[in-house]
Protein backbone atom coordinates (compact mmCIF):
# COMPACT_ATOMS: atom_id res chain seq x y z
CA UNK A 1 0.00 0.00 0.00
CA UNK A 2 3.02 2.50 0.02
CA UNK A 3 2.88 3.30 -3.63
CA UNK A 4 -0.73 4.45 -3.07
CA UNK A 5 0.20 6.55 -0.44
CA UNK A 6 3.14 7.61 -1.88
CA UNK A 7 0.73 9.14 -5.01
CA UNK A 8 -1.64 10.61 -2.94
CA UNK A 9 0.60 13.69 -2.10
CA UNK A 10 1.57 13.97 -5.59
CA UNK A 11 -1.84 14.51 -6.67
CA UNK A 12 -2.44 16.66 -3.69
CA UNK A 13 0.49 18.90 -4.60
CA UNK A 14 -1.00 19.17 -8.55
CA UNK A 15 -4.08 20.13 -7.19
CA UNK A 16 -3.11 22.76 -5.16
CA UNK A 17 -0.74 24.18 -7.80
CA UNK A 18 -4.12 24.32 -10.54
CA UNK A 19 -5.98 27.08 -8.57
CA UNK A 20 -2.52 29.36 -8.05
CA UNK A 21 -1.33 29.51 -11.85
CA UNK A 22 -2.75 27.85 -15.09
CA UNK A 23 -0.76 25.45 -17.02
CA UNK A 24 0.83 27.23 -20.23
CA UNK A 25 -0.50 26.75 -24.12
CA UNK A 26 0.95 23.89 -25.69
CA UNK A 27 1.40 25.83 -29.04
CA UNK A 28 3.75 28.70 -27.67
CA UNK A 29 6.06 25.97 -26.20
CA UNK A 30 6.21 24.14 -29.73
CA UNK A 31 8.87 25.56 -32.30
CA UNK A 32 7.47 26.19 -35.58
CA UNK A 33 8.87 24.42 -38.28
CA UNK A 34 10.81 25.32 -41.65
CA UNK A 35 7.57 25.11 -44.02
CA UNK A 36 5.34 27.00 -41.35
CA UNK A 37 8.39 30.30 -41.36
CA UNK A 38 8.19 29.63 -45.16
CA UNK A 39 4.70 29.98 -45.25
CA UNK A 40 4.21 32.87 -43.02
CA UNK A 41 7.11 35.04 -44.40
CA UNK A 42 4.90 34.11 -48.07
CA UNK A 43 1.76 35.55 -46.13
CA UNK A 44 3.29 38.54 -45.10
CA UNK A 45 4.61 39.18 -47.69
CA UNK A 46 1.07 39.14 -49.60
CA UNK A 47 -0.37 41.42 -47.00
CA UNK A 48 1.92 43.91 -47.53
CA UNK A 49 1.92 44.20 -51.37
CA UNK A 50 -1.78 44.08 -50.88
CA UNK A 51 -1.68 46.88 -48.16
CA UNK A 52 -2.24 50.69 -49.67
CA UNK A 53 1.29 52.51 -49.82
CA UNK A 54 1.20 55.81 -50.95
CA UNK A 55 4.45 56.42 -50.64
CA UNK A 56 5.54 53.72 -52.03
CA UNK A 57 3.10 51.96 -54.52
CA UNK A 58 3.02 54.89 -56.63
CA UNK A 59 6.60 56.13 -57.46
CA UNK A 60 7.15 59.13 -59.09
CA UNK A 61 8.08 58.03 -62.96
CA UNK A 62 11.42 58.79 -63.69
CA UNK A 63 11.67 61.62 -66.64
CA UNK A 64 12.33 61.00 -69.83
CA UNK A 65 15.44 61.52 -71.50
CA UNK A 66 15.57 65.10 -73.19
CA UNK A 67 16.70 64.04 -76.92
CA UNK A 68 13.61 62.19 -77.77
CA UNK A 69 11.15 64.34 -76.01
CA UNK A 70 12.38 67.48 -78.05
CA UNK A 71 12.76 65.19 -81.59
CA UNK A 72 9.31 64.32 -80.66
CA UNK A 73 8.23 67.64 -79.67
CA UNK A 74 9.92 69.34 -82.95
CA UNK A 75 8.84 66.79 -85.40
CA UNK A 76 4.65 67.74 -83.77
CA UNK A 77 5.30 71.40 -84.01
CA UNK A 78 6.56 70.85 -87.91
CA UNK A 79 3.47 68.66 -88.71
CA UNK A 80 0.82 71.20 -87.10
CA UNK A 81 2.74 73.89 -89.15
CA UNK A 82 2.17 71.68 -92.04
CA UNK A 83 -1.08 71.29 -91.13
CA UNK A 84 -2.30 74.66 -90.47
CA UNK A 85 0.46 76.27 -93.77
CA UNK A 86 -3.02 75.75 -96.67
CA UNK A 87 -5.49 76.81 -94.69
CA UNK A 88 -7.21 79.90 -96.25
CA UNK A 89 -6.83 83.53 -95.39
CA UNK A 90 -10.53 84.33 -95.40
CA UNK A 91 -12.66 82.38 -92.69
CA UNK A 92 -15.78 80.59 -94.13
CA UNK A 93 -18.78 82.10 -94.88
CA UNK A 94 -21.64 80.84 -92.17
CA UNK A 95 -24.86 79.01 -94.12
CA UNK A 96 -27.91 81.59 -94.51
CA UNK A 97 -30.43 80.83 -92.52
CA UNK A 98 -33.31 83.08 -94.06
CA UNK A 99 -34.06 84.06 -97.75
CA UNK A 100 -31.86 86.88 -99.60
CA UNK A 101 -33.97 89.83 -100.77
CA UNK A 102 -33.48 88.88 -104.08
CA UNK A 103 -34.74 85.01 -103.95
CA UNK A 104 -37.96 86.79 -101.65
CA UNK A 105 -38.43 89.52 -105.06
CA UNK A 106 -37.83 86.51 -107.80
CA UNK A 107 -40.43 84.10 -105.84
CA UNK A 108 -42.86 87.07 -106.13
CA UNK A 109 -42.94 87.39 -109.54
CA UNK A 110 -43.19 83.05 -109.81
CA UNK A 111 -46.21 83.09 -107.77
CA UNK A 112 -49.70 82.43 -109.70
CA UNK A 113 -52.54 84.45 -110.20
CA UNK A 114 -55.19 82.52 -111.61
CA UNK A 115 -56.45 79.21 -110.46
CA UNK A 116 -58.55 76.85 -111.86
CA UNK A 117 -61.20 75.01 -109.56
CA UNK A 118 -62.31 72.21 -111.92
CA UNK A 119 -58.08 71.30 -112.02
CA UNK A 120 -58.12 71.84 -107.93
CA UNK A 121 -61.10 69.39 -107.55
CA UNK A 122 -59.41 66.61 -110.08
CA UNK A 123 -56.20 66.28 -108.41
CA UNK A 124 -57.83 66.73 -104.88
CA UNK A 125 -60.30 63.89 -106.24
CA UNK A 126 -57.40 61.38 -107.86
CA UNK A 127 -55.40 61.94 -104.49
CA UNK A 128 -57.88 60.57 -102.42
CA UNK A 129 -58.74 57.84 -104.59
CA UNK A 130 -57.34 54.30 -103.99
CA UNK A 131 -55.54 54.58 -107.72
CA UNK A 132 -54.03 57.87 -106.44
CA UNK A 133 -52.69 56.53 -103.13
CA UNK A 134 -51.09 53.04 -104.88
CA UNK A 135 -48.63 55.63 -106.46
CA UNK A 136 -48.43 57.70 -103.08
CA UNK A 137 -46.92 54.14 -101.97
CA UNK A 138 -45.59 53.14 -105.45
CA UNK A 139 -43.10 56.39 -105.38
CA UNK A 140 -43.24 57.74 -101.94
CA UNK A 141 -43.34 54.70 -99.93
CA UNK A 142 -46.48 55.81 -98.00
CA UNK A 143 -49.98 57.12 -98.07
CA UNK A 144 -50.48 60.37 -98.64
CA UNK A 145 -52.20 63.22 -96.97
CA UNK A 146 -54.81 64.59 -99.47
CA UNK A 147 -56.00 67.64 -97.19
CA UNK A 148 -53.27 70.12 -98.66
CA UNK A 149 -55.20 69.90 -102.07
CA UNK A 150 -59.28 69.82 -100.78
CA UNK A 151 -57.76 73.14 -99.00
CA UNK A 152 -57.01 74.30 -102.65
CA UNK A 153 -60.36 73.16 -104.07
CA UNK A 154 -62.39 75.03 -101.55
CA UNK A 155 -60.03 78.42 -101.47
CA UNK A 156 -60.91 78.47 -105.20
CA UNK A 157 -64.27 78.32 -104.29
CA UNK A 158 -64.12 81.03 -101.90
CA UNK A 159 -62.84 83.25 -104.72
CA UNK A 160 -65.04 83.19 -107.52
CA UNK A 161 -66.87 86.23 -106.51
CA UNK A 162 -63.93 88.20 -106.12
CA UNK A 163 -62.62 90.37 -108.82
CA UNK A 164 -60.28 89.79 -111.00
CA UNK A 165 -57.82 92.31 -108.76
CA UNK A 166 -59.20 90.64 -105.97
CA UNK A 167 -58.59 86.99 -106.78
CA UNK A 168 -55.04 87.36 -108.06
CA UNK A 169 -54.04 89.18 -105.18
CA UNK A 170 -55.70 86.35 -102.88
CA UNK A 171 -54.00 83.42 -105.39
CA UNK A 172 -50.71 85.20 -104.60
CA UNK A 173 -51.01 85.70 -101.02
CA UNK A 174 -52.47 81.80 -100.95
CA UNK A 175 -49.58 80.10 -102.69
CA UNK A 176 -47.10 82.69 -100.34
CA UNK A 177 -48.49 81.26 -97.31
CA UNK A 178 -48.34 77.85 -98.82
CA UNK A 179 -44.13 78.27 -99.69
CA UNK A 180 -43.99 80.07 -96.16
CA UNK A 181 -45.64 76.97 -94.43
CA UNK A 182 -43.54 74.40 -96.46
CA UNK A 183 -39.57 76.27 -96.52
CA UNK A 184 -40.53 78.19 -93.30
CA UNK A 185 -38.00 80.98 -94.90
CA UNK A 186 -35.16 78.70 -95.33
CA UNK A 187 -32.59 79.28 -98.37
CA UNK A 188 -33.36 78.24 -101.60
CA UNK A 189 -31.31 77.40 -104.49
CA UNK A 190 -30.99 80.82 -105.27
CA UNK A 191 -29.24 81.77 -102.44
CA UNK A 192 -26.61 78.71 -102.71
CA UNK A 193 -25.68 78.82 -106.09
CA UNK A 194 -24.50 82.06 -107.73
CA UNK A 195 -27.37 82.98 -110.87
CA UNK A 196 -24.87 83.65 -113.62
CA UNK A 197 -25.15 87.19 -115.25
CA UNK A 198 -24.00 86.69 -118.68
CA UNK A 199 -24.30 83.77 -121.51
CA UNK A 200 -21.19 81.83 -121.81
CA UNK A 201 -19.14 82.11 -125.05
CA UNK A 202 -19.23 79.99 -127.54
CA UNK A 203 -16.04 77.33 -127.61
CA UNK A 204 -15.15 78.40 -124.02
CA UNK A 205 -17.12 75.27 -122.24
CA UNK A 206 -16.26 71.50 -122.26
CA UNK A 207 -12.53 72.28 -123.83
CA UNK A 208 -10.84 69.53 -122.09
CA UNK A 209 -9.74 66.67 -124.34
CA UNK A 210 -9.07 63.11 -123.28
CA UNK A 211 -6.88 60.94 -124.56
CA UNK A 212 -8.38 57.82 -126.47
CA UNK A 213 -8.90 54.86 -125.39
CA UNK A 214 -5.98 52.22 -125.71
CA UNK A 215 -7.11 48.28 -126.94
CA UNK A 216 -3.75 47.11 -127.30
CA UNK A 217 -2.67 45.00 -124.26
CA UNK A 218 0.66 45.59 -125.32
CA UNK A 219 0.76 49.50 -125.98
CA UNK A 220 -1.31 49.94 -122.67
CA UNK A 221 1.45 48.61 -120.57
CA UNK A 222 4.41 50.74 -122.57
CA UNK A 223 2.08 53.56 -121.50
CA UNK A 224 1.85 52.67 -118.47
CA UNK A 225 5.69 52.09 -117.86
CA UNK A 226 5.49 55.66 -119.20
CA UNK A 227 3.58 57.13 -117.17
CA UNK A 228 5.56 55.43 -113.83
CA UNK A 229 8.99 56.89 -115.20
CA UNK A 230 7.20 60.05 -115.34
CA UNK A 231 6.05 59.63 -112.00
CA UNK A 232 9.42 58.67 -110.51
CA UNK A 233 11.07 61.40 -112.39
CA UNK A 234 9.03 63.74 -110.70
CA UNK A 235 9.35 62.79 -107.01
CA UNK A 236 13.21 62.43 -107.74
CA UNK A 237 12.81 66.25 -108.84
CA UNK A 238 10.93 67.20 -105.61
CA UNK A 239 13.33 65.42 -103.13
CA UNK A 240 16.47 67.38 -105.20
CA UNK A 241 14.89 70.55 -104.21
CA UNK A 242 14.24 69.84 -101.04
CA UNK A 243 17.63 68.74 -100.62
Amino acid sequence: MGWFWSSTPVNGTANSSSPSSPPPPAAPQRQPTRDEIEIAKFMGELKEAAAPRPSRSQPAPPPPPPPPAAEEKESKSSWLSWASAPAPAEPPKPPKTTRSPESLAMSEHLYPTTMSCRDAFDYAWHCQSPGGQVSSVYRDGGLRQCSELWDDFWFCMRIKSYSPEQKAEAIRDHFRQKERLKYDGKPSSEDIWESRSELVQPGTAFTRKFDPPITDDAKFAQEEEKRRQRVREYVQEMEGRKQ
